[in-house]
């Protein structure tokens, strides 16, 4: 019996050796993303103080009730190249219905229309943009990016690892997920920035260490949901200011 809990010891202790030795460091807190869509275009990338007050002078009031164009992006990455630009992203489930909600319970929007890979000419940037939202008579463009950061470590409990019993029944590791969403509401015919929107959401859980990569999935999910829901409500207010500043 004695031997036995030797054993059993020796192997909590070998796994957990293991564990610390194998590249996985303390966690560290998650950190808010960058966002880059101001790639989208030069005049976004270097808004000059001539061009600021371009923007400003702008009358570009738009009319309700509208047709609307949303378009998510993602980030495109190459080998040894980070910055690769855009690519448009599919937009499903509960993301898609909390956008086509606004034609169904909103008198300011009559249809939404997703914009498709099919109607994109050449790059994803700001102006093939325009031009796809005005193939689908949408005077108004949603477009918004959704950027995501990730981490993962052991916590203060992890020391407890150093035993078979703690190694099973112990939340020794943190994962964590943080998910920024930013948006742009652009005038379709003559590309000036009606409105602006941000949201995002943070999710961290201390989790078993056989359970890492379930909670990793989780926990990413939540956070983007969390963070669409919330750009999604914002943008619902936004929507209502400017159609009250508009009469």
């Amino acid at each position: 019996m004695i031997g036995n809990v030797y054993l059993r010891s020796g192997t909590g202790c070998l796994l957990a050796f293991l564990f610390l030795a194998g590249g996985c460091a303390q966690y560290s807190k998650v950190v808010q993303p960058t966002s880059k869509l101001a790639q989208l275009s030069p005049e976004l990338a270097s808004l000059t103080d001539e061009k600021i007050e371009l923007y400003l002078r702008s009358t570009a009031k738009p009319q309700f009730p509208t047709v609307l164009a949303v378009a998510k992006l993602r980030e495109l990455y190459r080998y040894h190249e980070r910055d690769a630009g855009f690519t448009l992203a599919s937009i499903q489930g509960r993301e898609a219905d909390g956008w086509l909600t606004l034609a169904k319970t909103s008198k300011n929007v009559n249809q939404v229309h997703f914009v498709s890979p099919l109607l994109l000419q050449g790059s994803t940037n700001l102006k093939n943009l325009r031009d796809a939202a005005a193939l689908v008579h949408a005077p108004l463009l949603l477009v918004y990016l959704e950027t995501e950061n990730a981490a993962e470590g052991y916590n203060s409990s992890a020391m407890a690892y150093w035993s078979i019993v703690g190694l099973f029944v112990v939340p020794g590791n943190t994962v964590g997920h943080y998910t920024l969403c930013q948006a742009i509401l652009v005038d379709t015919r003559t590309g000036v920035i009606v409105a602006t929107a941000q949201s995002d959401s943070i999710k961290e859980e201390n989790v078993l260490f056989g359970a890492v990569e379930i909670a990793r999935d989780r926990v990413k999910r939540e956070a983007h949901e969390d963070a669409v829901t919330r750009l999604q409500n914002d943008f619902h207010k936004t929507l209502d200011e400017l159609v009250r500043s508009s009469k």
